[in-house]
């Protein structure tokens, strides 16, 4: 019998169940603020790919006439691979996006998975209309790199309590999003499961009213 990926185990649990995992570890995992940017997005899951934006003004490295792919996103847009789930610090900015339709048609052509955004993203109607997954904290038409230029790419970030490294996983769907420290992935499964298990007997127990002790299940 054909042994699941990771990915794949993973993604047949939703985020709220993984960060109720991540909890009992006494781990934070989930990335706070940032909402899908479209309905029936669905569940992504794939490997971190961090990236971080630091705040600079007209920054001569950081500037190309017209759209949005400026300097710092072309290094992103570069790098990027399929499998991967490009997660970018941007501060949580409301004022600025580095991400938006093209870069997410490029992305989508690269096999990578989705983009999380702690900054807002743009050209929301083109990222629906291609069906590639953003979750940002909003959104915003001005383009970025007139505030911020490149920072790091494959570097550990921190967004909130949740801790982000390269290669860790990263799961989305439209609750929110979690991640989970790629060196507990088999102990945050195997706990995934006893809690799956403990949550089909209560839902039965709650349809069929026969819930006695919610502490012995």
């Amino acid at each position: 019998m054909e042994t699941l990926s990771v990915e794949a185990q993973f993604s047949e649990y939703p985020t709220a169940a993984i960060s109720d995992a991540l909890d009992e570890k006494g781990i934070n995992g989930v990335i706070a603020g940032v909402s899908a940017q479209r309905y029936g997005q669905g569940r992504i899951v794939g490997r971190a790919m961090p990236v971080r934006f630091t705040e600079k003004s007209a920054d001569p490295d950081a500037w190309r006439f017209g759209g949005g792919v400026g300097k710092p996103l072309e290094q992103v847009l570069k790098t990027m691979s399929s499998g991967q789930v490009v997660v970018m610090d941007l501060g949580g900015t409301k004022t600025a996006s580095a991400w938006g339709g093209l870069a997410s048609k490029l992305a989508q052509k690269r096999g990578v998975c989705g983009t999380i955004m702690w900054g807002t993203c743009r050209d929301v109607e083109e990222i629906r209309e291609s069906g590639y997954p953003v979750w940002a904290t909003g959104v915003c038409p001005r383009r970025s790199r007139n505030e911020f230029t490149f920072g790091s790419i494959n570097e550990t970030i921190v967004i909130g309590e949740a801790t982000i490294a390269p290669g860790d996983i990263i799961v989305a769907d439209e609750s929110g999003v979690v991640c989970v420290p790629q060196e507990i992935t088999e102990d945050i499964l195997n706990m995934l499961q006893s809690i799956s298990h403990q949550e089909s007997i209560l839902e039965d127990q709650v349809l069929r009213g026969e819930v006695q002790n919610w502490d012995e299940l």
